[in-house]
């Protein structure tokens, strides 16, 4: 009996150190997820909509927590290019998710929404601003004009790509209004100069606009036309120095389901491949 005992034992023995082991990396790989931070870099224009979406995505990850970085979408490359800790990035433009893919950062990206450019001005409007009279009133060196730069941010950039389709329509068009523009570093620069009276005109992405009314805002938002306006293609890529690919993936999936894509059109984004 004695004998017996002792096999058993150790037998038993045996099996509760084979499960403990074999537990136990199971159990360190949730630890490590659940104890993941997700580092995001998105444009500027995009914190409201992109924190509603994370907070969903925290809830069905617990433990997981999400760094946001927000900035004009060129800085943020250029932060990426220099050694930058970064696991998910949102453009405001293809055109640098392009150049981090050609240099190896990532290795493709995708647009899930779409904005236009919108115009506004301080509340009591002083230069007169209306639809009917924007493009005067963008040539009229007396009227103050506030934009992003056209060298750091996409909507700069979509800004001055504007300025050259209001100049194929009146010729000159473009020297007179670039010439008198203030050009901030981005478009979120843009906002409290608008919302406080320091400009006559402003040039935003329309859902920016939208968040400031929303924030009870007291501007005019004008409705620039779409012959003269330029589409905005917002992207996103995984970065290939990521260590949390799947969390990666979840996010994504989650910025692309029909959640995701409400969220985005609450916020005045058009999402890509958007039935409603």
């Amino acid at each position: 009996m004695k004998k017996n005992t002792a096999v058993n034992y150790i037998i038993t023995f045996s099996i509760g150190l084979f499960l403990i082991f074999a537990v136990i990396p199971v159990f360190a790989g949730n630890i490590s997820a659940n104890a993941a931070t997700l580092r995001i870099m998105a444009a500027d224009a995009l914190p409201k909509p992109l924190m509603e979406i994370g907070n969903i995505f925290k809830k069905e990850h617990p433990g997981v927590k999400i760094d946001y970085d927000f900035l004009g979408a060129g800085v943020l490359k250029g932060d990426i290019e220099e050694g930058a800790p970064c696991d998910i990035f949102l453009s405001a433009n293809g055109k640098f998710q392009k150049q981090l893919e050609n240099k190896g950062f990532l290795k493709s990206y995708k647009v899930f929404a779409y904005d236009y450019l919108g115009a506004a001005t301080p509340y009591n409007n002083p230069a007169g601003v209306n639809s009917s009279n924007l493009i005067q009133k963008l040539m009229d060196s007396n009227v103050s004009l506030t934009t992003s730069s056209p060298h750091a941010d996409p909507a700069g950039d979509y800004t001055w790509k504007m300025f050259k389709t209001i100049n194929r329509l009146f010729p000159g068009a473009f020297a007179k209004i670039t010439g008198h523009a203030n050009h901030l570093l981005d478009a979120a620069l843009v906002m409290p100069v608008l919302e406080s009276g320091n400009t006559d005109l402003g040039i935003l992405y329309t859902s920016q606009l939208l968040e400031l009314k929303r924030n009870g805002a007291k501007i005019n938002i004008i409705t620039i036309p779409k012959k003269y306006n330029t589409k905005a293609k917002f992207t996103a890529s995984v970065l290939n120095q990521s260590k949390y690919k799947s969390l990666d993936e979840d996010f994504i999936k989650l910025l692309f389901s029909m959640r995701g894509k409400m969220i985005l059109k609450y916020w005045g984004f058009t999402p890509a491949n958007f039935s409603k």
